[in-house]
């Protein structure tokens, strides 16, 4: 799909892969999208697919559309073949199921925190008056691998406050690229 905001989903996953931020096919991207943005790829989706249980309930969310990386899905193939490793999804009305409404062609489903995911998303949506629309989950391999150097060095006040400034780069990495 040549839309703004699937590209940039789309960008976000690479630039992530090609700054070493994902081993194999650890981490994963998630987005609750506009209504304007359901409107704009309504020709794209297919709104008869199979109702699925979510795990938890998610009221507020309930009938909003999500853009997900897939489970054990390469955030390295999303820009080669983003229709096999990306997916819009759909909850029902009661934020109870949800349903794949475009990507996994080749099968699959969204990505295996979904219900955590989503727990969060209707936190955040709350807490900022639907401003927040993303999580962005990363295995850096090269933070997780100071987080342990530090822990042994300097305990866990030390790693804590790392931690912290990684947070506000990656806030403002998801500003740049979504805002």
């Amino acid at each position: 799909m040549d839309v703004k905001f699937v590209q940039g989903f789309i960008r976000m996953c690479n630039d992530g892969w090609e700054q070493g931020w994902h081993e194999r096919n650890g981490g994963n991207l998630s987005y609750r999208m506009k209504e304007e943005e359901v409107e704009e790829v309504k020709e794209y989706l297919s709104l008869d697919g199979e109702w699925k249980e979510i795990g938890t309930s998610v009221p507020e969310l309930a009938g909003e559309f999500f853009m997900v990386t897939g489970s054990g899905k390469y955030f390295r193939n999303v820009i080669l073949d983003p229709e096999d490793s990306i997916c819009i999804i759909e909850l029902d009305e009661k934020g109870e199921n949800y349903r794949i409404c475009w990507g996994l062609v080749n099968g699959g489903r969204p990505t295996s925190e979904l219900p955590s995911y989503l727990m969060n998303h209707e936190v955040k949506k709350l807490a900022t008056n639907g401003a927040h629309r993303v999580i962005y989950h990363a295995h850096t391999t090269n933070v997780i691998a100071l987080t342990l150097k530090i822990k042994k060095l300097s305990g866990n006040s030390v790693q804590n406050n790392f931690l912290a400034g990684c947070s506000k780069i990656t806030a403002s990495l998801i500003e740049v690229i979504f805002i």
